[in-house]
């Protein structure tokens, strides 16, 4: 299988950079976040004059800052796992038993991809409260965050499919992945 292993190491490296990108930008719209919510503060409190925009921005941050960090949290396995039943499993009936609840989460973000980008479609029609955009650029949040998770369990997807016909290629590919990481 090795034809596999190429795909794997591609879509890992694609993974790899977009992940990497996620984070940052993740940090960054909470940076942005806390600062703003800072400054409304002072300025309501200590000036007696807030923004109108300010607590929306924050929002419309937090929404992008959650579905930039739903791929990094998956792709690192730091989300709600049955490691307990996992565990205690043999090998090949742990591996069919992940390639059936990534094939399940593949199926669900699919689903969720295909609602969300019609939802933020339509937010194109209609115009923030208080901020000079559309509800789209909120809206988009999700079907971004769902694409790039899709693309992270299909790695996952992949490399379960690998370690059930071939457990010591599976062993390299995911040693030189996480040697790259």
């Amino acid at each position: 299988m090795p034809w596999m292993i190429k795909i794997i190491s591609g879509l890992s490296a694609l993974n790899d950079a977009i992940i990497w990108l996620f984070k940052q930008l993740a940090l960054s719209a909470v940076a942005i976040m806390t600062l703003v919510i800072l400054v409304q503060v002072f300025f309501r409190y200590v000036l007696n004059n807030s923004f109108p925009w300010s607590e929306e921005l924050a929002r419309y941050l937090m929404v992008w800052m959650t579905f930039l960090t739903l791929p990094v949290v998956s792709r690192l396995g730091q989300h709600a796992a049955l490691e307990i039943i996992l565990g205690s499993l043999p090998h090949k009936l742990n591996t069919i038993l992940q390639l059936i609840l990534y094939g399940l989460i593949g199926i669900v973000l699919f689903i969720a991809f295909d609602k969300s980008y019609d939802f933020a479609a339509k937010g194109t029609r209609m115009l923030a409260t208080s901020l000079p955009v559309t509800k789209a650029w909120s809206y988009a949040a999700m079907p971004v965050g769902f694409g790039v998770m899709m693309l992270v369990y299909l790695e996952l997807f992949l490399l379960s499919l690998v370690d059930l016909f071939s457990p010591s290629e599976s062993a390299e590919s995911l040693a030189e992945s996480s040697a790259n990481k």
